[in-house]
């Protein structure tokens, strides 16, 4: 007479690998947290820095597209502006402009809440700056540098 043998997985071996799952899967979620928040962090150092560029060029071309009324328009120059919860694009028309407006993901702050960059025809109205953006959420801090020829960078910074 032949046995019939079923193999089968003990509770044990069973539990052993449930738990290597579950600590898998929350290093994992964990690291994909940080990852998200990283990102949101780095879209704002981005797109501010696209911002001072379109400033830049706008304030080279002397682009008036900006403004109410085009046709009679002048502009002098573009400046962005940072508060606590914006990034404004503004034409320094001598119409009503019509600001580009971009508003700061939540936990994300500018160490410097307030503060205004101009550039006119020619180029960056001002010295070297660097701007720290923090992410209040990771603790983890950005900048951007502008230096007084318009060039910008980016890049870590060590959070106060």
């Amino acid at each position: 007479m032949v046995k019939n043998k079923k193999q089968s997985f003990t509770l044990i071996e069973i539990l052993v690998v449930a738990a290597i799952t579950i600590l898998l899967s929350g290093t994992s979620l964990a690291i994909l947290s940080t990852y998200r928040d990283d990102k949101i962090l780095s879209n704002q150092i981005s797109l501010f820095a696209r911002t001072l560029e379109l400033a830049k060029v706008k304030a080279s071309a002397t682009d008036v597209s900006l403004c109410n009324s085009v046709t009679t328009a002048h502009v002098n120059g573009y400046s962005v502006v940072v508060d606590p919860q914006y990034v404004t694009l503004l034409p320094n028309c001598d119409t009503v402009p019509s600001p580009i407006v971009y508003a700061i993901p939540t936990g994300i702050e500018y160490i410097t809440p307030s503060f205004t960059l101009k550039f006119n025809e020619h180029n960056y109205e001002g010295g070297t700056v660097t701007i720290p953006i923090i992410d209040r959420g990771t603790n983890k801090c950005k900048f951007i540098k502008i230096d007084e020829s318009g060039y910008i960078t980016n890049g870590d910074y060590t959070c106060p």
